[in-house]
């Protein structure tokens, strides 16, 4: 028990009775174990009989053991032989983990003269705050070796021994665990510190170089992971042309197997002369070029990358080339820029005969190989019929590539179509550019408006639709194309033959399949079905409650001739939507040649009339309103003009 100290006693002994002080004198006495004693004495240590009060149930002891398996495994062979130098002697070994529990004792405890054996066992907390000053709690606090003899132990208990204990720490000095080596005070000896250090060191650096060798690991199976999962081909080769690595992508491209391929010069691999090695010749690597190589198999079809390896002096030491098949390409810039039909027959709204018997001619078709033409005015939605064509078709999968032949400038067509090589013309791309004929591959290609193709390109097309095959402007080699044509006009192409701006063999080869467009006039019922949709649909996109519809506006809507057909009926709902300010949409809110109109619906003077209006108002309008230049514009008298325009509420336009 403590007593109280006599008020004589040396400062340095400060709280302790005198016959614990004249157990050592300052002039003797460490500075670290007379600072554990006193804060042992504050944590209200037992001296005479110390017994730790924490120890872990055995299901705590499985978890903590688990979770410091990797420092019991590193430790263990050391501590074996750590104990057979001083088995001989009676010593112990013990291993705790970092907030001092004890992970493993090897020797006999009864040995050292421990009541009950119950000081050192798995699962017990060994600090200073639990049993005061030993050279496990000290190493654990002040992270350094130490060695505490005989009676430099706080507790009475443990006087007779003597005790050496090392940290060990991670690669970031980090405290993991102790090890100590306990024995009685009268066989220790001045290397028993060392031989304990030297073990703990040794743990240190086997757990750092577990944990490099882990790092290591992981990388590797990172790296190893990235480059057998990419969609590209990668080939490595060293400075004489022997191939150190091929990804399962690149062997299949190129038809070999990966352990015959590894360690064999490339050309001895491929039927070609490989062009990889260039750089390993030149020193220079190129990006995303574009190549024809020609095999057994035929011509295959590269956008390939090769980049040279050269080691710290910066010479070469060896090649990385990547490559991709060109479909592949197609394929991720069809994704890109969206080249996808989205519409399907049972987008295609009405339920007249007219509408029925499209749909009927379509599916026909979406069944067949051959090329399709479709004819219809302006707005009748040709597109969307040609995508329903291609979404029901055996090439659903591939791409669907639009382009508007009337839209594009003259000199540039061909190569919007067929593309072109580098330099084929000032201002062309760098490494060239795939036409849309490629782009389309395995897929449907939409020529929209082909009656306005020059002729110089009709042959051209021409040629590609016997072939199967195109040549960019400015190649050299032709590329073959597995391409489904859909063409699509609002001229009359027979009469367009006649007079001789049509080729008639190619219209021919286009018109092997015909589909005929209904103009919305000719669509008995189905206005009115098409106007619903576009309300909501409206609605729906101006984030506004549906609207009711008068009757007199079903009625204008119904008797309008529509010469803009679908598009313009759409064109005209958004109007109506987007300028009515209440819940009502009103004959007013439609446009005036809508709402205005007197004919009746269907009839043939209301086409005639529809068609006279619209021709008086593109005559005004390309005069910029000079009634005399229109009348001379239409064949007419300025006072039979002005009659027209009364009739047909057109007022002159000075824009």
């Amino acid at each position: 028990m403590v007593r109280e100290l006599a008020t004589s006693m040396p400062d340095d002994f400060a709280g302790f009775n005198r016959s614990e002080a004249n157990t050592f004198r300052p002039s003797t006495l460490r500075p670290i174990i007379m600072d554990s004693w006193r804060r042992s004495r504050e944590y209200g240590v037992y001296r005479e009989e110390c017994v730790s009060s924490v120890v872990l149930t055995a299901g705590e002891l499985e978890l903590l053991l688990r979770k410091n398996s990797e420092l019991i495994d590193a430790a263990m062979p050391f501590i074996h032989n750590l104990y057979r130098l001083v088995a001989s002697s009676g010593f112990v070994v013990i291993l705790v983990d970092r907030e001092g529990y004890i992970l493993e004792v090897v020797g006999a405890v009864d040995r050292l003269g421990i009541a009950e054996n119950i000081h050192y066992v798995k699962g017990m907390k060994w600090t200073e705050e639990l049993v005061g000053t030993t050279a496990i709690g000290l190493a654990l606090r002040e992270r350094q070796p130490i060695q505490v003899a005989g009676d430099e132990h706080y507790c009475c208990s443990f006087r007779n021994w003597a005790c050496s204990a090392a940290p060990i720490v991670d690669e970031n000095n980090d405290l993991l665990g102790v090890l100590s080596v306990t024995g009685l005070k009268k066989y220790v000896h001045c290397h028993t510190l060392g031989m304990a250090v030297s073990a703990a060191t040794a743990m240190t650096n086997i757990l750092r170089e577990r944990k490099i060798q882990k790092k290591l690991e992981q990388s590797a199976q990172i790296h190893s992971t990235i480059v057998h999962s990419i969609s590209d081909g990668l080939l490595m080769l060293d400075k004489n042309g022997i191939v150190t690595f091929i990804n399962p992508t690149g062997a299949r491209i190129l038809g070999v197997k990966r352990d015959e391929a590894t360690g064999r010069h490339i050309s001895s691999i491929v039927d070609f002369k490989p062009v990889v090695l260039q750089v390993l010749e030149r020193g220079q690597g190129y990006a995303d070029r574009e190549f024809f190589i020609e095999t057994r198999k035929g011509v295959v079809h590269f956008i390939k990358t090769a980049i040279p390896i050269r080691d710290k002096d910066g010479n070469l030491d060896g090649v990385i080339d990547i490559f991709r098949e060109i479909k592949k390409v197609r394929q991720l810039v069809n994704r890109m820029v969206g080249s996808s039909a989205k519409f399907s027959f049972d987008d295609i709204l009405g339920s007249s005969a007219a509408v029925k018997e499209v749909v009927r001619m379509g599916k026909i078709a979406a069944n067949s190989f051959a090329n399709l033409l479709i004819q219809g005015e302006s707005g009748t939605g040709k597109e969307m019929i040609a995508q329903a064509v291609h979404n029901a078709s055996a090439r659903a999968e591939g791409p669907f590539i639009a382009i508007n032949c009337g839209a594009i400038p003259r000199d540039l067509v061909e190569s919007e179509l067929f593309g072109y090589e580098e330099g084929a013309f000032t201002g062309a791309r760098h490494n060239g550019r795939p036409g849309k004929f490629e782009l389309a591959h395995g897929g449907t290609i939409f020529l929209d408006e082909i009656g306005e193709t020059p002729v110089d390109i009709q042959v051209k097309l021409l040629r590609v639709l016997q072939d199967k095959r195109i040549l960019r402007v400015g190649g050299q080699r032709y590329i073959d194309v597995d391409v489904r044509v859909i063409a699509a006009t609002n001229l009359d192409l027979h009469k367009e033959v006649k007079e001789g701006n049509f080729r008639s063999d190619l219209y021919y080869r286009l018109n092997v399949l015909q589909l005929i467009v209904p103009p919305l006039r000719e669509r008995e019922g189905d206005i009115v079905q098409l106007a619903e949709f576009f309300f909501r649909k409206m609605c729906d996109q101006f984030h506004v409650p549906y609207k009711r519809v008068a009757r007199e506006v079903w009625s204008a809507l119904e008797k309008y001739s529509w010469p803009g057909n679908v598009r313009e009926l759409e064109n005209c709902i958004e109007r109506a939507v987007s300028v009515s300010e209440g819940d009502e949409i009103l004959p007013t809110h439609l446009a005036h040649s809508v709402w205005n109109s007197e004919d009746e619906p269907g009839s043939a003077s209301s086409s005639l009339k529809a068609m006279e209006k619209t021709t008086i108002m593109n005559a005004i309008r390309k005069t910029k309103g000079n009634i005399s230049r229109a009348s001379k514009l239409l064949g007419i008298g300025r006072n039979t003009l002005y009659d027209k325009m009364r009739e047909y509420a057109i007022r002159p336009s000075r824009a």
